[in-house]
């Protein structure tokens, strides 16, 4: 026994469920599954029974959390205590921002957090188009909010943690005069011969816009391309062509976005190194932005 796979039945005995405490710790509900049956496989009794409601304890899995409890609470001070750094040390947080931050109103809680906590120095970084995921690996970012490169192979990469934080329906984004305004939705078939908005070329944006043409065999008029969202978005307003956006851009930029048809869904992420969650002011940031953004869903 371990004492992670402690915490591990007190979380899911907390949401009576599996898969929500997998997604609490950050683990598969497979990896998780397989940690609660080795250990009821070495305690020799069964910790949960499956009922309507979902998970239950069992009455031996109830005397385990019981006593589980105090043990964890002891755990967390002790983790607390070798871990405290020394108040006079100054951390330092890179921090990549994406436009999807600013369109969801996350930017001033992120400033709330941070006021708070005056023994971190963070330093936003804005870049238009940045490939956040080279920029973690060169060590030129710590972290990052933004949505993962759509190209599958490097979003999935061993070495990049990610969790989602917002949910948007991807949009065709367009001029309130642009005849495609009026649509409902658009279907990739109705965006043949158009004139796209993008990033600089091979920048992240540009990456995506690509992928997306060559997934939906879409072809293009001709491109105009920023090296910032201000100015494309500025373009889009003007009626000089289309882009791939969130739904989130239409009040923020003022633009119409038209949800694509059948539905594409991309979501600002929480982006680092998978080392970088050992260093606790990442990780503690993590688990506040999870929770400011599950109780603004609710």
């Amino acid at each position: 026994m371990t004492i992670q796979q402690v915490l591990y039945v007190l979380e899911i005995a907390a949401r009576n469920s599996v898969s929500q405490a997998a997604q609490k710790l950050y683990l598969s509900q497979s990896a998780l599954s397989q940690q609660l049956r080795r250990l009821e496989e070495e305690l020799g009794y069964s910790l949960f029974s499956r009922t309507a409601n979902g998970l239950q304890l069992t009455p031996e899995g109830q005397r385990f959390c019981d006593q589980a409890a105090p043990v964890a609470e002891r755990w967390a001070e002790f983790s607390k205590s070798v871990q405290k750094r020394h108040t006079t040390e100054q951390l330092r947080l890179r921090l990549g921002i994406g436009s999807r931050v600013y369109s969801n109103d996350l930017f001033s809680q992120i400033i709330e957090y941070f006021d708070a906590r005056p023994e971190i120095e963070v330093t936003f970084l804005t870049e238009a188009g940045q490939d956040v995921v080279e920029a973690l690996r060169r060590g030129e970012l710590d972290l990052a909010l933004d949505r993962l490169p759509m190209e599958e192979p490097q979003s999935e990469a061993g070495d990049i943690f990610s969790c989602p934080l917002i949910r948007e329906r991807q949009c065709v984004l367009v001029g309130a005069n642009d005849s495609l305004a009026a649509r409902e939705a658009l279907a990739f078939r109705d965006l043949q011969g158009c004139t796209m908005i993008s990033g600089l070329e091979d920048s992240a944006e540009d990456h995506s816009m690509r992928y997306m043409i060559r997934k939906h065999h879409i072809s293009v008029n001709r491109v105009y391309r920023s090296d910032g969202i201000e100015t494309s978005m500025r373009l889009v307003r003007e009626g000089m062509g289309i882009s791939f956006g969130p739904a989130s851009f239409a009040d923020y930029f003022r633009v119409r976005a038209v949800p694509l048809d059948p539905e594409t869904w991309v979501s600002l992420q929480f982006i680092c190194l998978q080392s970088s969650l050992k260093r606790p002011e990442i990780s503690r940031f993590r688990d506040y932005l999870i929770e400011l953004c599950r109780h603004r869903a609710e």
